[in-house]
């Protein structure tokens, strides 16, 4: 019996073609917290990036940073930031070949400069811009994630030169950079054992490769219809896009709607 569900933000919860909660889906969550299950966000998102969400619905706990931050209320049930050895090899592949990076320390966010792939992101996905710094500032601070604005044929200029991080993406302009330890699954594990739940009671709804862990994990996981190929092959069930109805429609599909 499915008794929590996990939504991942943009591309699942967030439609990325109009930036807005399909009314399907906000009539879903209203539906579902009637039924007594658990609601959950899981995003790569820190939590000065999700009022949109928080306004929304008032969901039950958040996985935030891809599991590296989770907190119920104003209890953190799970901090890991990044080990210092994997913040030098990520500030010394930025420097040595000049691509963007933002890094996140919770609330505080900054990058090392700004190009054309990093503001289109921003705009995209509607992120206010963040300061530039010098980024040696990390190697001072917890950082808990990293997007590094490498595309798939360049990403080796950072992951040749840090073998103690974990990479996964989302978007074709840049990865999320975790712990090698990290991942939402980590973090659904954080808010499940908060609430007494076991994964397998658990379902979760996800689009890109940094969701596959979680829809691994859940007692169902569900790719929504934009996912790539690999979500598709590997997820429980994969319904529609977005904008057409999908989460309401895997609910239907599994009788939990």
């Amino acid at each position: 019996m499915i008794k929590a569900i996990f939504f991942d933000v943009d591309g699942t919860l967030v439609s990325l073609r109009t930036h807005a909660v399909p009314q399907s889906t906000q009539n879903a969550l209203a539906r579902l917290r009637e039924k007594g299950i658990k609601l959950f966000v899981a995003t790569g998102r820190p939590k000065v990036m999700l009022p949109h969400i928080q306004a929304l619905f008032p969901f039950d706990g958040w996985v935030t940073l891809n599991g590296q931050y989770c907190y119920f209320g104003d209890q953190v049930l799970r901090s890991c930031p990044m080990e210092r050895q994997a913040v030098e090899e990520l500030v010394s592949a930025a420097r040595e070949n000049s691509f963007a990076c933002m890094f996140i320390e919770g609330e505080e966010f900054y990058t090392n400069y700004i190009d054309s792939h990093t503001r289109q992101y921003l705009v995209d996905l509607e992120i206010p811009v963040p300061p530039v710094r010098d980024i040696t500032r990390a190697l001072d601070h917890d950082v808990f994630q990293a997007n590094a604005f490498l595309t798939k044929e360049t990403e080796r200029l950072l992951l040749d030169q840090a073998p103690h991080i974990q990479v996964t993406r989302w978007h074709p302009d840049f990865l999320d950079v975790l712990p090698a330890a990290g991942g939402k699954d980590k973090g659904m594990d954080a808010i499940l054992d908060h609430f007494g739940l076991k994964p397998e009671e658990a379902m979760a709804f996800g689009d890109g490769e940094n969701d596959l862990s979680m829809l691994l994990h859940a007692g169902i996981g569900v790719a929504m219809g934009e996912s790539g190929p690999v979500l598709k092959e590997r997820a429980d069930y994969v319904t529609a896009g977005v904008d057409e109805d999908g989460i309401l429609r895997a609910l239907e599909h599994f009788g939990i709607l």
